[in-house]
């Protein structure tokens, strides 16, 4: 682990857990609490972390796992033992979760508009920092970069900030950052639109949606329908930007679903708020009152 001047780890090194197909405790259990508890250092205790997750559908004993391994990645501390634990994100993974929040919640959103001009990195990381270089690649991949010939890896967003403070926090030296426009190549343009499995999960994403949106509009789910779905279907939200870099629509073919899935997505998220907000509060009034003051939930992403 790198450090940063001053003895800190830095934010961009937080091990957070990728999500995989299926789904994974500790990638659900981020979700959860990353929603609701992200603005604030309050404690949370570990009694009241194991009952939420259980109505999202995570048993006790996957809670406490996932909490410790979760711990040893630097995404939480830990404080106390046994029924007294608490937790909380550290100071690093808040500052991770400010801007993963703000790319998962802009996302396929329509009024974003490209500026036609590209982010490039050309790296090389020696053989013998492997880690090093899966970490790097990995942190790209979310920002929206996507290789194109070997080390090159291009995104249609400004990144050249983001790029910078990755290559620091890893000591990554032997890299290159650039902006190209789009007008400006010759040959082949970059082409990093995977058409094959994105389509097929948003289509299915949207017409699950369909569903969960037609028992909300109804007033026919409860308060603990309402914050499993919410946590679901954000955490599903969560694993697209890894899959799919976020191209413009100009760049995108005309019957590309994202559109549809994220629209479905926004509508989701608006109607469960006041539903999974009352739930969290219910919840923490019973079992940890002390730690009401930390809850927020936003009403759009």
């Amino acid at each position: 682990m790198r450090y940063d001047g001053q003895g800190r780890p830095g934010a961009a090194i937080v091990d957070f857990p990728r999500p995989q197909r299926g789904g994974t405790s500790q990638h659900l259990l981020v979700t959860m609490l990353g929603e609701f508890w992200r603005h604030t250092d309050l404690w949370l205790p570990a009694r009241a972390i194991v009952r939420l997750a259980e109505d999202v559908g995570l048993s006790r004993s996957a809670v406490t796992t996932a909490l410790s391994r979760l711990a040893a990645r630097g995404v939480l501390e830990n404080d106390g033992a046994g029924r007294a634990s608490r937790y909380r994100f550290t100071a690093a993974a808040r500052a991770r979760l400010a801007i993963g929040t703000r790319e998962v919640g802009q996302f396929g959103d329509p009024g974003l508009s490209w500026d036609r001009r590209w982010t490039a990195v050309a790296f090389s990381v020696p053989e013998s920092e492997r880690e090093i270089r899966e970490a790097f690649r990995a942190r790209l991949k979310w920002l929206g970069f996507a290789p194109v010939y070997g080390a090159l890896w291009f995104s249609p967003r400004e990144r050249m900030a983001q790029v910078h403070e990755i290559a620091e926090a890893y000591g990554v030296e032997d890299y290159m950052a650039f902006r190209v426009e789009d007008s400006a190549f010759e040959g082949r343009r970059p082409s990093i639109v995977n058409t094959a499995e994105p389509p097929r999960r948003y289509a299915e994403f949207a017409d699950a949606n369909r569903v969960r949106l037609e028992r909300l509009r109804a007033g026919e789910a409860s308060p603990a329908e309402g914050f499993r779905v919410r946590v679901e279907v954000l955490d599903e939200w969560r694993a697209f930007p890894w899959d799919d870099p976020g191209m413009p629509y100009e760049l995108l073919p005309g019957d590309w679903p994202l559109l549809r899935a994220r629209e479905s997505f926004v509508a989701v998220f608006t109607q469960t708020a006041p539903l999974a907000e009352r739930h969290v509060r219910d919840v923490l009034g019973e079992l940890a009152p002390e730690a009401l003051a930390g809850v927020l939930v936003p009403a759009v992403p």
